[in-house]
């Protein structure tokens, strides 16, 4: 079995786990679940040889994993799929899984041989692979994730632990990689799986155990508690979801109007297709669709990262700075820099940076006194404003950008997969924050692979599918229907 002793680890003052025993069986999948920050990733990390313990220790099979050793652990048949991927940007897919199981060790790589395995194993769990040649950097992070969950497999491990895994799978893809997860039990191995999506816990968990705050507080299996129990035991209250009644679909005045909006890649190839929409004062537009059928490429160019090919943006009542926030789906690389403090990260935002700054000049402690706050109000788990973002958890980092975002005040606020890596109870401010945000007249794009999510606070319901836009029947709420149309369906 796999066992972790009595691990204890601290970040400074941060106790991230105290004293924590877990253990998992062969042939079970064992899902861990708790709030952000209550010390999942870094059990995990210590478990797969990426940190090492404090005191304690973790065990396979009655003997000991050398600490802070990913080979070791790698060696002793453990293989991990991070929240955040961990790929090598620039290199081509096929180079990044080259990295794992997938070299033969015959000497001189075969790209087109792994990438035949790859495509093989890929369609066992329903994933579309990139096209040949393409690079890391230019994939979605859904695709990132499919990639890490591939290499991972390669190795053939006899633990699989993943964390987050199915937070960015759309749901086409999701029965196939659950139905996966069972695979992997039948033939002895232990999973353990990370994640927010308590349902999912339930449905295919062998056990549960709850994490809060660094301790477990919590054994259980899925015939003996539910969603709304788990739920308490990790943040101690019964968390109220918005509901989709609230936000009408449709309100005051166009703010934000898209017209015949297209982007062609530097090969030509059509990303955006003649894309046109728009969004009203007090509305919350959702854009559901299958990653990577042009959604990171739309964020990018509403935030001015990248020029359309052709088409108009246009802020309806005239804002000018300030009038736009976006908040994109890929926090460590396009979100924040990790290397910075959390008030220099909450000031890189033109509005926050005029609030604390008087003829030209910064006044820091201004800076941190609006940080300090901001922590508060969005339950930023973090000891103070001087923290280095890369020391938060992924989902407290994800609490960051949106306190950045809602913080600017913004006419129109554009987010991409916001609630990616957040627990039921952030998930839950998140949506209200959303909704208050409308409700005083702003204008909110809701981008995401979640069904559940959007029809849970969306008024109005848009489909991506290869770079176009449709917009679905009023009232139209059938997730298996609305699934099929994220898949390409035509009607």
């Amino acid at each position: 079995m796999l066992r972790a002793n009595a691990i204890t680890k601290r970040f400074g003052r941060t106790l991230a786990l105290d004293a924590v025993d877990f253990e998992a069986l062969p042939g079970e999948i064992h899902a861990l679940v708790g709030e952000n920050g209550a010390g999942k990733t870094t059990l995990m990390n210590v478990m797969a040889g990426s940190l090492a313990a404090d005191h304690g220790e973790a065990i396979l099979d009655g003997r000991p994993l050398q600490p802070g050793s990913p080979r070791a652990a790698l060696a002793a048949g453990i293989a991990a799929v991070h929240q955040s991927p961990m790929l090598f940007e620039r290199m081509t897919w096929e180079e990044n899984l080259a990295l794992g199981g997938f070299d033969t060790g015959a000497g001189a790589l075969d790209l087109d041989a792994i990438a035949t395995r790859a495509r093989s194993l890929a369609a066992k769990l329903g994933f579309e692979m990139p096209p040949a040649g393409a690079t890391v950097e230019n994939r979605s992070v859904a695709e990132r994730v499919r990639l890490e969950v591939l290499r991972a497999l390669s190795f053939n491990p006899r633990v699989l632990i993943l964390d987050e895994p199915t937070s960015v799978l759309a749901p086409s893809e999701l029965t196939a990689f659950l139905d996966l997860l069972r695979s992997l039990r039948g033939e002895g191995r232990i999973v353990v799986l990370i994640t927010h999506k308590l349902a999912e816990a339930i449905a295919v968990a062998d056990r549960i155990t709850v994490l809060r705050r660094g301790r477990v507080v919590a054994r259980t299996t899925p015939a003996r508690t539910s969603e709304e129990k788990l739920a308490g035991l990790m943040i101690g209250e019964i968390v109220t979801q918005p509901v989709a009644s609230a936000t009408p679909s449709h309100s005051g005045d166009p703010v934000l109007q898209i017209e015949n909006l297209t982007l062609d890649d530097h090969t030509g190839r059509r990303i955006l297709d003649r894309l046109s929409f728009r969004a009203a004062a007090g509305e919350i537009v959702g854009i559901a669709g299958v990653d990577g059928n042009g959604q990171t490429e739309l964020v990018e160019v509403l935030a001015g990262a990248r020029r359309p090919s052709s088409g108009k943006i246009t802020v309806l009542d005239g804002s000018s700075g300030g009038a736009m926030a976006v908040i994109p789906q890929n926090r460590d690389l396009d979100g924040l820099i990790l290397d910075m403090r959390l008030w220099e990260n909450l000031i890189l935002a033109r509005p926050l940076r005029e609030q604390v700054t008087s003829h030209g000049w910064l006044n820091t402690s201004h800076a941190i006194d609006l940080c300090r706050e901001l922590i508060d109000r969005f339950r930023i788990r973090a000891p103070g404003p001087e923290t280095i973002a890369g020391a938060l958890s992924g989902g407290n980092r994800q609490r960051l950008e949106v306190a950045r975002a809602i913080a600017s005040r913004p006419r129109v606020i554009v987010a991409h997969n916001i609630c990616r890596g957040l627990d039921l109870a952030a998930t839950a401010e998140v949506h209200r924050t959303i909704l208050d945000f409308a409700t005083g007249g702003g204008a909110a794009i809701l981008i995401s692979s979640d069904l559940d999510e959007l029809l849970a606070i969306c008024g109005r319901l848009l489909i991506i599918s290869r770079g176009k836009i449709r917009e679905t029947n009023p009232g139209e709420r059938d997730p298996e229907r609305l699934g099929l149309l994220m898949a390409g369906a035509r009607d």
